[in-house]
């Protein structure tokens, strides 16, 4: 297994080029915290956090055309007729102590149920086949700071709206757009049926919507659904059965959609979602929503094993730079292992696919540099005895690590 990231050469000059290999490798393979104090540490030619920090600071903007460029080389090795592709997009926050870290700010998390200072970054995947491809990130910055920062003020809606503006695929791709009910926006559903991407959300129970001209909303209209289920018909996906009763209406704010009202078998309550493909099955409907907890599970590898979260800098570019440089990790090391099974004349079956896991891919490039450090060593030693080499080969370990 050989790791080949140089077609994101072209993004940077000679001396960027050296400072962004050496921390891309560092970061999948330090033991240590991945602050760049901890990814400093394993780099074996004595340079100086300072240094990489400042290449941080000044290119972020070539970072993240890589991240992007990446995204869209990984997706063209899985490309195969017929497979659907899913855009996803949410927001995360990444709690931080700074006060003065730029673009943190106090805000109401949901799940410690109390406020925090931290960030708050919009990110967008690509899930594909199994596989969830990074693609872009923005940091959303609150209006009171954008003048103070020299940034203009976006909120996290029209963050999303620009990276999926930003996103291309083919002519006959089935795409679809997955997010919360928080992105169930009028601007990203017009947008959606307007490029025939398929749009798929939840609604929240207050949202209002035009059924035959009847104006209501999801939570009265549900109350007489519910009745309807009973008379429905199964609907299997995987391990889970549900429950679906659709209806084609008109929401205030988004046009002409496709609600399906559904509910799982162990679940008491049930959940809306809406799409802009009204033509599609109440099956495909489900199931596509479904692929948009990708993103969660990215989120959740990402912040443990990849340094999502893990920076310390105050500088926004340096921080843009480290999760950048996070993001285009977790596409390496799905680059690595696409690479590797080809290498072994093995094809993308689902069963190859499963197997992939960001811990067994970390795992394996540890072990592969390892490997590689102990045949440096080797390849250096001159005596035969074997007392000799044993010494000899610690003593290079030591340096190299």
């Amino acid at each position: 297994m050989i790791i080949h990231f140089e077609c994101l050469q072209m993004f940077f000059n000679d001396t960027q080029w050296i400072h962004f290999q050496s921390l891309l490798i560092s970061l999948l393979i330090t033991p240590y915290k991945k602050t760049i104090c901890g990814i400093v540490k394993v780099l074996g030619f004595g340079t100086h956090r300072s240094k990489h920090n400042a290449f941080l600071i000044s290119s972020s903007a070539h970072i993240i055309k890589a991240l992007n460029y990446y995204a869209m080389l990984v997706l063209s090795m899985l490309k195969k007729s017929g497979e659907p592709m899913f855009f996803i997009f949410d927001d995360t926050s990444n709690k931080k102590t700074g006060k003065h870290i730029q673009g943190a700010f106090k805000y109401f998390d949901h799940i410690s149920k109390q406020f925090i200072l931290g960030q708050q970054i919009v990110c967008s995947v690509i899930s594909y086949r199994g596989f969830t491809i990074p693609y872009n990130f923005d940091i959303y910055i609150q209006k009171e700071q954008c003048s103070k920062l020299g940034v203009k003020f976006r909120k996290k809606t029209e963050i999303a709206l620009e990276q999926l503006k930003n996103f291309e695929s083919d002519n006959d791709q089935e795409v679809y757009v997955l997010a919360d009910t928080f992105y169930a926006t009028q601007s990203i559903i017009n947008y959606c049926r307007l490029n025939n991407l398929n749009f798929v959300s939840t609604l929240k129970y207050n949202r209002v919507f035009y059924v035959n001209g009847h104006k209501t909303n999801v939570s009265k209209y549900l109350k007489n659904t519910i009745k309807n289920f009973k008379n429905s018909k199964k609907i299997t996906i995987g391990k889970n059965i549900y429950k679906a009763v659709s209806r084609e209406a008109e929401l205030k704010t988004g046009g002409a959609v496709k609600l399906v009202f559904t509910k799982h078998s162990a679940h008491h309550t049930a959940m809306v979602l809406v799409t802009t493909g009204t033509a599609l099955p109440n099956y495909k409907i489900i199931e596509a929503y479904s692929k948009r907890w990708n993103i969660e599970t990215f989120f959740k590898m990402s912040k443990q094993y990849l340094g999502f979260n893990s920076y310390q800098s105050r500088d926004l570019s340096a921080i843009n730079s480290s999760i950048a440089l996070s993001m285009l990790s977790y596409n390496l090391l799905t680059h690595v292992y696409i690479k590797s099974l080809r290498e072994k004349g093995k094809s993308l079956t689902k069963k190859n696919i499963s197997k992939f896991t960001i811990l067994n891919m970390l795992s394996e490039v540890r072990y592969q540099i390892n490997i590689k450090n102990i045949e440096d060593c080797v390849d250096n030693i001159d005596t035969k005895s074997k007392n000799k080499i044993k010494n000899e080969l610690k003593s290079l370990l030591n340096k190299a690590a």
